[in-house]
Formats: C-alpha cells, sequence, structure tokens
C-alpha cells in the first residue's frame, strides 16, 4: 500500500464542511484540540482503489492573517501537516467569501482544489461556468451536493490523481502594494519556509504571527516600515487594504463566470428573510430562544425526575453493599462520592446537556442560529461581545459547563474570558434556578424571583461594561454567514450531540469524582461541622443567615441544588419557612446563584483558560456574591 495522504479541509462555517467531512470518513473520525488551545480539529481516513486517504478537517476560518485563535490553528495545521491537498470548500450560492479564502491556500503554494457544495440550491438561482473559473484559478473545481454525496466520488478522485502543475493564478494587488512585495521579495537573502516567498511575505504584511517568527529581525523591520509608510500614505493599514483588493478580484471572477436565472423568491426564501429584520425577526427570536428555555427547565426537569427515580430503582441497595465492603468512613465516603458523582451525570448531563446540545444542533442545521446572532449583535457589542455570545448565555440556563464549552465559537480567547466570567456569575444554570425556585419561589413568590433575576441582568450588563473596558484590545466584529433556511439532517444532528457530549466525560467527569470523594471524607470525618463557627462571621454576621447554612453553601460546590438538600437535611425539615425567614432565602438563594462555580464547571474553566484565569474568576465570583448577599441582607433588614 502506497504512504498515506494527508488532504485538509478548510472553509468558512456554515458551508458544508462538517458534511462533507463525515460523508467520506464516516465512522472513522477522532476530535483532537490542537496543543496548547481548545481549538477542535477532525481526523478520519477513507481508502480509494487502495490508497490511504487522511484527513483533516480545520476549524471553520474566514481567513488565514492569523487574527483569531482559529486561523492562527489553521495555519500552523497547515504549515505542520504540510498536505498533499487542501480542498476548499465553498458554499456555491455565496461564492465571493470561499474565494477569497481559496486566493490564500493558492497564495501558500498548496495544491488546491474547490469544493462547490450546495450546488443543489445554486442550480435553481445561478449558472456557474465551472470550466471556466477552473481555467482562471487554475485547480481543479468540483460541484458537489454533500447531504446527498453528489460529486464526492468526484472529489476523492481528483485528491487521489497525479497533481497538476502548480497553479499560476495571482490576485492583482494594488500597484503599492505589488511594488513593495517586488521590493521586498528581492531583498530577502534567507528564506527556509515550503511556501511561495510571494505567500509567506503576505502573511507577514498582514501580521500573521507563525510567519512573522520565521522570518529574521532585519527583515521584519524592514517590512515593518514598508507598512508603516503605507498606512501614512493611504490612511489605513496594509491589511485592511488587501483583503480589500481580494474581494476586489472574486468580484470580478464572479462577474465573469456566474449568471443569475430570473425567477421569483420561494417561500423558504422569503421567510428566510424576514428573519433577519428586525420586524419580525426579533419577535420569532424570542419565541425560538424561549422555546429552548422551556426546553432546557421544564423537559430537562421532568427527564431528571424521571432518570433520578430510575437510577435510585435501578441502584438500591448497591452503594450500602459497596460500603460495607470496603468498611469504615473511607467505605462510606467513596460510596456517597461515587454515587453522588453518578447521580449528577443522570440528573445533569442526560436531561440538561444532552437535550440542549440536541436542540442546539437542530438550530444550527437548520440554519437559524446565524440569524439569532446577527438580531443581537448590537446589544452584544456593547459588552465587548459579539452576537455569537448570545448561544452559550442560552446554554448557561441548562448548565455552564457545555455553556462554557460553546464560548469556543467566539473569535478571540478574550471575548470567550468575559462570556465564560459573565456565564460564570450571572447566568444561573438548571441548578440555581432550582434552589432559587424552591426557596424564595415557593415561600416568598413572583416578586423575589424577579428581583434575584433583575439583580443578575444587572450584574450581566455590569460586569461585561466593566470587563470589556478593563481588558486591552477591542473584540473582532462580526462575521457570519448565513445559510438557506433547511430541515435539519438528522445524522448531523446526532453527529454534533455525540461529540459534544463527550466532552463533559472526558474533561468534568474526572473532577466532578474526585470532589465528590473528598467533600464526602470531610463530612463523614466531622470537618465541615467544624467550620460552622469560625465562619459565623460570614453565615451570620455578614448574610444574616443561620451559621450552619456554610455547609449547605460549601456542598454547592459540588453541585449547587445540593445546597437546597442540605438545607432540609441540616434543618430536619422540608418546610424551611419554620426555621428560616423569607427574607434569609432571598439572600441565600442570591448568593448560590452568583458564587463560586461547581466542580465541573471549575473543572471546564481551569481546561480552558487555565489555572490563572480560573482563579481570577473564581475569587472574583466568590466576593461578588457575599458583597451582593452582604447589601441584600442590610438593606433587607432596614426595610
Amino acid at each position: 500500500m502506497n504512504k498515506p495522504m494527508q488532504v485538509a479541509l478548510i472553509g468558512h462555517p456554515n458551508v458544508g464542511k462538517s458534511v462533507v467531512f463525515s460523508k467520506l470518513t464516516g465512522v472513522t473520525a477522532i476530535s483532537s484540540n490542537y496543543p496548547g488551545t481548545t481549538v477542535e480539529y477532525l481526523e478520519g481516513k477513507v481508502v480509494h482503489e487502495g490508497q490511504v486517504i487522511e484527513i483533516f478537517d480545520l476549524p471553520g476560518t474566514y481567513g488565514l492573517s492569523g487574527a483569531s485563535e482559529d486561523e492562527k490553528v489553521a495555519t500552523r495545521l497547515l504549515a505542520e501537516r504540510e498536505p498533499d491537498c487542501v480542498v476548499v470548500v465553498a458554499d456555491a450560492t455565496r461564492l465571493e467569501p470561499s474565494l477569497v479564502l481559496a486566493f490564500q491556500i493558492i497564495e501558500l503554494g498548496y495544491r488546491t482544489i474547490l469544493l462547490l457544495n450546495q450546488m443543489d440550491v445554486a442550480r435553481k438561482r445561478i449558472t456557474i461556468d465551472v470550466e471556466q473559473l477552473s481555467g482562471i484559478l487554475g485547480i481543479p473545481i468540483i460541484p458537489s451536493v454533500a447531504i446527498s454525496g453528489e460529486g464526492l466520488d468526484g472529489l476523492v478522485e481528483s485528491i487521489s490523481s497525479p497533481p497538476r502543475k502548480p497553479s499560476t493564478f495571482k490576485v492583482r494587488y494594488d500597484s503599492h502594494i505589488e511594488a513593495m512585495l517586488e521590493k521586498l521579495t528581492s531583498e530577502l537573502t534567507t528564506y527556509e519556509l515550503p511556501h511561495p516567498k510571494r505567500g509567506a511575505i503576505l502573511k507577514l504584511l498582514e501580521g500573521n504571527e507563525f510567519f512573522t517568527a520565521k522570518f529574521d529581525d532585519e527583515f521584519r523591520a524592514k517590512a515593518e516600515n514598508e507598512m508603516y509608510e503605507f498606512r501614512q500614505e493611504h490612511g489605513e493599514d496594509i491589511e485592511v487594504h488587501m483583503n480589500r483588493d481580494r474581494y476586489g478580484e472574486a468580484g470580478k471572477i464572479i462577474s465573469e463566470v456566474v449568471g443569475k436565472i430570473p425567477r421569483q423568491l420561494s417561500r423558504r426564501e422569503r421567510i428566510s428573510e424576514l428573519t433577519l429584520k428586525p420586524w419580525p425577526g426579533i419577535p420569532l427570536m424570542l419565541v425560538v430562544l424561549t422555546g429552548v428555555f422551556i426546553c432546557l427547565v421544564f423537559i430537562g426537569s421532568a427527564l431528571e425526575t424521571f432518570l433520578v427515580a430510575q437510577y435510585a430503582g435501578l441502584t438500591a441497595g448497591f452503594f450500602d453493599s459497596l460500603a460495607h465492603a470496603i468498611g469504615g468512613q473511607l467505605g462510606a465516603s467513596i460510596a456517597n462520592g461515587l454515587n453522588l458523582t453518578m447521580m449528577s451525570i443522570v440528573a445533569i448531563v442526560i436531561p440538561y446537556i444532552l437535550v440542549f446540545y440536541l436542540v442546539l444542533a437542530i438550530l444550527e442545521d437548520s440554519g437559524y442560529l446565524p440569524r439569532v446572532v446577527i438580531l443581537l449583535d448590537g446589544l452584544m457589542q456593547k459588552l465587548g461581545l459579539s452576537g455569537r455570545s448570545i448561544i452559550p448565555m442560552i446554554v448557561g440556563t441548562g448548565c455552564n459547563v457545555p455553556a462554557i464549552l460553546s464560548t469556543r465559537v467566539l473569535g478571540s480567547r478574550r471575548e470567550r474570558l468575559i462570556l465564560s466570567t459573565i456565564i460564570i456569575l450571572a447566568v444561573p444554570c438548571g441548578a440555581q434556578t432550582v434552589v432559587i425556585l424552591g426557596t424564595v419561589g415557593a415561600y416568598g413568590g413572583l416578586i423575589y424571583v424577579a428581583a434575584i433575576y433583575a439583580i443578575l441582568l444587572a450584574l450581566i450588563l455590569l460586569s461585561g461594561w466593566f470587563m470589556h473596558h478593563f481588558m486591552r484590545s477591542e473584540p473582532i466584529g462580526l462575521m457570519i454567514e448565513v445559510p438557506e433556511l433547511a430541515v435539519p439532517q438528522l445524522d448531523n444532528v446526532l453527529d454534533k450531540t455525540y461529540n459534544r457530549v463527550k466532552d463533559f466525560f472526558v474533561i468534568a467527569f474526572p473532577i466532578l469524582l474526585v470532589t465528590s470523594f473528598v467533600l464526602e471524607l470531610l463530612m463523614n470525618f466531622g470537618v465541615m461541622n467544624a467550620l460552622v463557627e469560625p465562619f459565623s462571621w460570614l453565615t451570620v454576621g455578614l448574610l444574616g443567615l443561620p451559621a450552619i447554612t456554610i455547609i449547605a453553601l460549601l456542598f454547592g460546590i459540588l453541585r449547587k441544588e445540593m445546597s437546597l438538600q442540605l438545607l432540609v437535611v441540616l434543618f430536619g425539615t422540608a418546610d424551611l419557612i419554620t426555621v428560616m425567614t423569607v427574607d434569609q432565602m432571598f439572600v441565600f438563594a442570591l448568593v448560590i446563584a452568583t458564587y463560586i462555580p461547581c466542580a465541573s464547571a471549575f473543572s471546564v474553566m481551569f481546561k480552558e483558560f487555565g489555572l490563572k484565569d480560573t482563579a481570577k474568576v473564581t475569587v472574583s465570583s466568590i466576593a461578588i456574591s457575599f458583597l451582593i448577599g452582604g447589601v441584600a441582607n442590610l438593606l433587607l433588614s432596614i426595610v
């Protein structure tokens, strides 16, 4: 068998790249994080006439300038893997941005194939002269409908065939840029990169860190001087001008090879346009988001009740037997810790995380999600975020763990850290909602519940505004493809859901298990009770709560709703109004809604952002929660 070929798939988000990959590789795909980042890419294999083809699916990206983490990872993966072929997956109905990406791949000297996906939709609207386009770009072009598999056999044939001579296509940049490229190329004396000099220098001028590091200090200084002079003369950065030239070139090519078919808009297209306008787009969006919330809270809650009951029936007596077999306090701690961990899986992962990811995958596959992002972008920009941020916040109402993981859709680490902090501080998960409704909701009524959510909303706005102005650099502006509305494909929805749920088990489960064991040991050996009196200055003095509530607060680190269960156990009654006032319940619920993330969320924060930033967020959440709780206690006592 010949040496395996390596092929990279690259394309914008929402062009159908994941469908192409899954159709080609089937069940052989594995998911990996690029070392040192949270950016994922997929790897798989296909065998064609005895030739093994290894395919890696690069993260969705709009370019290779290195402005976002996805672009940096895409650049480095291409450089490190040195693929035999790069397949640019394009949306045939919106060809211009995909051509701009293809230009950059060609400039870097890669053997390139352009896959025109979604041709079934394109054929109803436009004609594309594929042969003429192939002649202009000097690369093979394959029309495709990935969902049905059309064109994918031709793609594999093209990949496996002997390579054509390298493309000679060049974007015609501004004359000043072309003169700069010619000058820098002539002055480049030492060069060891496998890319053409022109392409590498273009990336250097764009500020791509990977290419910047490959040139010596003297040459970088020359390039920076040229960039400075260009900025002074033209009043804008050279990378902005270069990108405009690329889009101009793409537009010119499209005018030559694409023709429109006269027709009336279909019903689906008219609906699609309406979803992007403030009216009726925003009311419709509120209906959809409310539906998502209902799925998470009510369907998730119903599933949790059912599954917990089934779990209790299936494991009845097992953990008692396990504790007895091991013996002593250690046996009881191990058995209870394992029981609590498994209970968390049954009560959180399946009802909340799984349900949400199913809903999220349906929204993604239907093409509706980008519309929500666009409609909310203006509001989120005031918090230093883009419209994409609304999706993780919705996820957070079910569980903070997948919410933090889903911040990966954002363009920069800065945005991700701001949003993750907001989620931890002020987006109540399903477990925190249980505490709010089980205390002040049950005994104080709607006014108290509304007051807590009003405080959380204010905290979202204030914390977002503060971090936006305190943290350096500006957020990356919104650039997003808006695909056609479509009926979700079941296999694609299930694949996405499986890959996302898997993250919880890989990241959160081990730390959740260890934390359960530790807390159980502390409880069984009496350490928790020893904390009641020393922390009375906090519980009684600052928060105005019974001293024993410190144990419930500490167990809330494991799972927030356990703090409510512990109150019942500690006080020996389910009728909490007999042992706490409504004001005390309000303060308790407010603190639970804002303080330290649960063990699972902490573990994900650590995995995504490292110890330093996780510690900052954790300490901040503790300080803010107790400060807000103390102020609430003071105001309520005065009133």
